[in-house]
């Protein structure tokens, strides 16, 4: 019969290996994390756009009469849909239709291509009288952008330089 105690538990050094092994796993895994929520935050702020400028779209049309969708642009950024005239995103109430405004500053939004910073959709077809502007979402300083393109008859189509998974902005 043995009589000696086993002794239960780690030492020193299996500690300091374990230790080891998380820092290196730390390293690598959480700039991969912080990438994956600057994507995720450009791809959340656009899809959302996308959904509002549709809903703008299918409204001028339910409606048959034309709806505005006003932006204001920068890192303070703000969209608002109103039928019928424009709107100040920046106003609470003031676009009928909803607005949208930055929930942080970490994202910044440019237009390209517009006329007085709004599109307006026509209440027949919901065509637009604008072709080919660019909505952009980029993360403050950083890489990933994502673009919301125009088409003269409504179409709407999301692109990428930089986030895979979409098709290259032309």
């Amino acid at each position: 019969m043995d009589i000696r105690k086993k002794c239960l538990g780690i030492n020193l050094i299996e500690l300091l290996i374990v230790l080891a092994i998380v820092a290196v796993l730390a390293k690598v895994a959480v700039p991969s994390f912080i990438d994956f929520l600057r994507v995720s935050q450009v791809t959340g702020a656009t899809q959302t756009l996308y959904y509002t400028l549709q809903y703008a779209r299918s409204e001028a049309i339910k409606r048959n009469a034309t709806v505005y969708v006003v932006f204001q642009s920068g890192s303070s950024w703000c969209y608002g849909v109103n039928a019928g005239a424009t709107c100040s995103c920046s106003t609470a109430g003031n676009c009928a239709l909803g607005a949208v405004t930055a929930p942080n500053a970490k994202l910044t939004l440019s237009t390209t291509g517009l006329s007085g910073n709004q599109i307006t959709f026509e209440g027949t077809h919901g065509a637009t009288y604008v072709n080919g502007p660019l909505l952009t979402f980029t993360v403050t300083g950083q890489t990933p952008a994502l673009s919301i393109k125009i088409g003269s008859l409504g179409s709407l189509s999301i692109c990428s330089s930089t986030v895979s998974g979409y098709s290259v902005c032309t």
